[in-house]
């Protein structure tokens, strides 16, 4: 900090406009452009730079942070779409499309906020206590929210889903 000096701040351009200007889709503002460019980053660390870790804490952890994200960024897709889906290039409307009907995609928008919110405040629904196992990897909530997987099956299928969502999201800010 003691060699920066105000002029590198206020002389140069430090957003990146001409990026923005070309990627995703041009209906979209430059806001929403750099939401999207976070998103992206965000799926792309997530996918990249985590491994799988054979052991159960870990394994678990990894779990989490792999749901959480690609939740986060499934619903702000849906709003984007909600928001500018009519008026987005009919490519991106297909891709959002894609996306969203994905069937990872649509078993945790029905199984919602209730895995998320456990997750992420550790206070299962009142609902779901009883079900709840100490035991049990995500103590057991993956049967409650996801009936018929298992920890290993939904940690599968939504990290192939993140990596698929990931190089789509890539795809599409390169347009």
């Amino acid at each position: 900090m003691d060699t920066l000096k105000t002029t590198d701040l206020t002389e140069r351009e430090v957003r990146a406009e001409k990026v923005y200007r070309q990627a995703f889709d041009p209906a979209l503002s430059e806001k929403v452009k750099s939401a999207l460019t976070g998103f992206t980053c965000a799926l792309n660390v997530v996918d990249a730079l985590l491994a799988d870790d054979a052991d159960g804490q870990s394994a678990i952890t990894v779990a989490k942070l792999r749901y959480i994200t690609l939740h986060h960024v499934l619903s702000s897709l849906r709003k984007l779409a909600e928001q500018y889906g009519p008026r987005l290039q009919p490519s991106a409307q297909a891709l959002l499309d894609e996306i969203l009907t994905a069937p990872m995609s649509v078993r945790m928008d029905q199984a919602h906020r209730g895995f998320r919110n456990t997750l992420v405040h550790y206070r299962p629904e009142q609902r779901v206590q009883e079900r709840v196992s100490l035991d049990t990897p995500l103590y057991g909530l993956v049967d409650v929210y996801f009936p018929g997987m298992d920890f290993t099956s939904l940690n599968t299928e939504v990290a192939a889903h993140l990596t698929d969502v990931a190089y789509r999201m890539q795809a599409w800010s390169r347009w």
